[in-house]
């Protein structure tokens, strides 16, 4: 019955998919027994020169062998019935048929151009033949792509224009030509079909979908050469790499080139994951890859291409200049990405332990000696079996080329090469010896368990936190970021950040004994001996009393809305807009879901994934952290989820919940209460929607029986200072940070967030930042600054101080955009 329904909802793509199958077998017959019409004649001559005009639709209907068809087809049922649900049948229809027909008709001009005026580099193969249903599935991808969400708008473009550059790049055939053609026919045939988010702009990414892109990048940059040495001899400017994977005396060597690539999925992963580590493990490997094919670039001659050409593959002949010219692009490619993952760095910030990062050296450092010692004391051993005979000189000089996998290094550029077996053997070894301990040492850099830095004192610190003692706040201590510091006389601690010389503590302290005022005297004495300015962002009423012997100045930074679940009873007119909107989530199916993210299906991440995109390609500045969480937060065991889920099974309202822990229990964690963070919600999801999560998840909280509920702060909203020499109202720094707040209004709505919380009836408390002087404020509110946007650029830094800008009296009275 469901594959019933899947077909009936996707007539398209069945279709095709029909078609392609009867067009590929009755194409294949046709040649094979001469029946005089040739389907399948998709030529540049046989549609221009013999008019066989069908052609530029049936290149796009049919492989040219069972083996493609047996890939082709699930390619076809994946991306084009996707895209038939996105956009509809007939639009799904026009962006495969025309824009196929569109995608050949430039790419036949384009090819003519090129054989013309370009003769001596080809680019790709001519389009003697071309069979690519792949153009029509990329064309429908690009289009649908304007009907998706900001996430899977980006992650659709993206992937389909990696895909075809790849193939391009890599094979070169004249159908992997009319797939990339096929990138920009389809999205302009998107925006044609009226595609609700067509408008050219850009979209910003969260740092999750950064790390997710520059993870793509690096994968698809390690795994292009495999496609290029699967292919063999492609027509691709990179191909060249297929070419160099090839030894016919010694096909196992070319496994040893496996290693490297390996490499390079470990440090994607590792960017994923928001390794830095991975990241410079990545860059190594794009450096050391663009220097390999910089020797190849350097050593190649003509004749020498020839050669290896004839070898391989007689028809690559005529490609000298295309081989030479991939040689050097294949050496300027990996310096661009390497130059990428290094002006991105900043959003993949989670740095190394010194004990990993020391262990990665010292088996680098060690294979790294170990293979040059076997490679020089071998060889030498051996020179007999080596043409010409080498001398120690000439085993040194080149001990470099022993460390790169043997296929990737050019015969022209050897002073001597083996001639026997066990010489072959020797010569292999060296490379894959060294290759397979980076690999190792690249996973435990990457994947071990001590591979973050403070690894230990984070699990230190958790257990402290678990054995209860804090405030709504003490659970973002675990975040990536903090550092801790430890009392030695009592069971607390103290999670802070470090911004110039300022260490901004995440509240107060943490623990059985947060309430000591002795600890906080202990850190900032420890504040004290390494010259950092000490502050306490996010100080609660009840512990305020903890700070008074430190006679600091305070300012109101925040008004948190608690709530109390045992009292919770949404009944009066007070009450109306909850209750509305409960009871109209009712009549609508919409139902509350208390999960966890380990608990969630694939497409349920996926789905609060592109909610959070959605809601992040709308802001004109980056996303925030520091006590506002992002996607990263959610994974963690201990966060419990609230969704609002439909009828349908779509997601269409996300609110995470972070744990407040009261005492322990006969040695287990004891939750107490929770604290509000991630909330978002579909552009399209009903209004009351967020109303009903968050009554949800107090009725969760009242039925388990927990004390405290916090709806969090909304920093810089209803902040006026405070202290105790100081009147608010006409305090400078209250003026400074109410202008400040209003500026940012349309920017984060943290106004906006304080008067819906509202709807909750909860009490409001302030939340405090303690700092030892007003002197010390410029410095202290810099650092603030620093640790809700560490990632600020300096564009994004001149559009902020813009917009803090006076308005003119017209445009202060404009209505928000809806």
């Amino acid at each position: 019955m469901l594959f019933l329904r899947w077909i009936l909802r996707h007539p398209f793509t069945v279709v095709c998919c029909a078609i392609v199958i009867v067009l590929s077998i009755v194409g294949f017959a046709s040649s094979t027994y001469d029946w005089g019409w040739d389907v399948l004649a998709t030529g540049q001559e046989d549609v221009f020169r013999h008019h066989r005009w069908w052609g530029l639709v049936t290149a796009f209907l049919a492989v040219d062998g069972g083996g493609a068809l047996i890939f082709v087809v699930p390619f076809i049922v994946v991306v084009v019935g996707g895209a038939e649900q996105l956009m509809g049948t007939w639009r799904t229809a026009i962006a495969y048929i025309g824009g196929s027909a569109a995608s050949g008709l430039i790419g036949f001009g384009l090819s003519w151009v090129e054989s013309t005026y370009l003769g001596f580099l080809p680019l790709n193969a001519p389009s003697i033949e071309a069979l690519s249903p792949a153009t029509g599935v990329i064309c429908a991808a690009m289009a649908a792509s304007s009907f998706a969400s900001a996430l899977w708008r980006r992650r659709i473009r993206l992937g389909a224009s990696f895909i075809a550059v790849t193939l391009f790049l890599y094979s070169g055939g004249a159908g992997d030509f009319y797939s990339l053609v096929a990138v920009p026919v389809g999205l302009v045939l998107g925006f044609a079909l009226g595609g609700s988010r067509s408008k050219f702009r850009l979209i910003r990414s969260s740092h999750h979908e950064i790390r997710t892109l520059l993870a793509a990048v690096v994968a698809l940059g390690s795994i292009g050469p495999v496609v290029a040495a699967l292919i063999g001899s492609g027509s691709g400017l990179l191909s060249i790499y297929g070419l160099l994977a090839v030894d016919v005396d010694h096909p196992r060597t070319a496994l040893i080139g496996l290693l490297p690539v390996a490499v390079g999925i470990v440090a994607a992963w590792g960017i994923l994951r928001g390794r830095r580590a991975a990241l410079w493990l990545a860059v190594c490997v794009q450096v050391m890859m663009s220097a390999v094919m910089l020797g190849v670039f350097v050593v190649i001659q003509p004749e020498t291409m020839t050669a290896i050409a004839e070898q391989a593959n007689e028809e690559v002949d005529p490609y000298i200049w295309q081989t030479l010219t991939g040689s050097a692009l294949c050496a300027i490619l990996p310096l661009a990405a390497a130059a990428l993952l290094i002006l991105l760095r900043k959003h993949v910030d989670i740095r190394p332990s010194r004990a990993s990062a020391k262990r990665f050296l010292v088996i680098t450092l060690s294979a790294l000696a170990g293979t040059a010692l076997i490679s020089f004391v071998g060889i030498l051993a051996i020179s007999d079996q080596f043409r010409p005979v080498p001398t120690a000189l000439d085993i040194l000089r080149a001990l470099p080329l022993r460390l790169v996998p043997p296929t990737f290094v050019i015969s022209d550029g050897l002073a001597f090469i083996p001639k026997t077996h066990w010489a072959h053997k020797l010569w292999s070894l060296p490379a894959g010896l060294l290759w397979a301990a980076v690999l190792t040492a690249s996973c435990l850099l990457v994947l071990g368990r001590t591979a973050v830095i403070d690894d230990d004192d984070r699990v230190r610190a958790r257990a402290i936190l678990e054995r209860g003692g804090g405030h709504t706040l003490s659970f973002m201590s675990t975040w990536p970021g903090n550092s801790f510091w430890f009392d030695e006389i009592s069971d607390a601690a103290v999670a802070y950040r470090v911004q110039g010389f300022v260490a901004v503590a995440v509240g107060g302290p943490f623990g059985p004994a947060f309430a000591d005022p002795q600890v906080v005297e202990r850190f900032v004495r420890f504040c004290g001996d390494h010259g950092w300015t000490p502050t306490f962002y996010g100080v609660d009423d009840a512990t305020i009393e903890t700070f008074a012997g430190l006679h600091w100045q305070r300012l109101k930074v925040a008004e948190e809305a608690v709530l109390r679940p045992r009292d919770w009873n949404p009944t009066g007119k007070k009450w109306q807009d909850i209750r509305t909107a409960v009871n109209k989530a009712g009549r609508a199916g919409v139902v509350a879901q208390w999960t966890s993210w380990r608990e969630l299906s694939l497409l349920q991440r996926s789905q609060i994934q592109a909610i959070s995109e959605a809601w992040v390609a709308e802001k004109n500045l980056p996303e925030m952290g520091f006590t506002l969480g992002g996607l990263d937060e959610l994974v963690d065991s201990s966060v419990r989820l609230m969704l609002a889920v439909d009828a349908q099974g779509t997601i269409v309202a996300v609110t995470s919940w972070l744990p407040l822990y009261g005492p322990a229990e006969e040695g287990k964690p004891r939750v107490c209460g929770y604290t509000l963070d991630f909330m978002r919600r579909r552009t399209d999801a009903a209004n009351g929607t967020m109303e009903f999560v968050i009554a949800a998840a107090v009725e969760q909280a009242k039925s388990d029986g927990l004390e405290i509920l916090s709806l969090s702060g909304a920093p810089l909203a209803n902040a006026a200072p405070e202290s105790s020499t100081l009147d608010v109202r006409g305090s400078v720094v209250a003026q400074i940070l109410d202008y400040v707040g209003r500026s940012l209004e349309p920017a984060y709505g943290f106004r906006s967030l304080l008067n819906f919380k509202k709807k909750f009836q909860p009490e409001f408390v302030p939340l405090w930042m303690l700092y030892p002087d007003t002197t010390d404020l410029p410095s202290v509110g810099a650092a603030i600054g620093r640790c809700y946007l560490p990632r600020l650029s300096v564009i994004q830094l001149s559009g902020l101080l813009r917009d803090l800008r006076p308005k003119t009296t017209q445009e202060a009275h404009r209505e928000p955009a809806a």
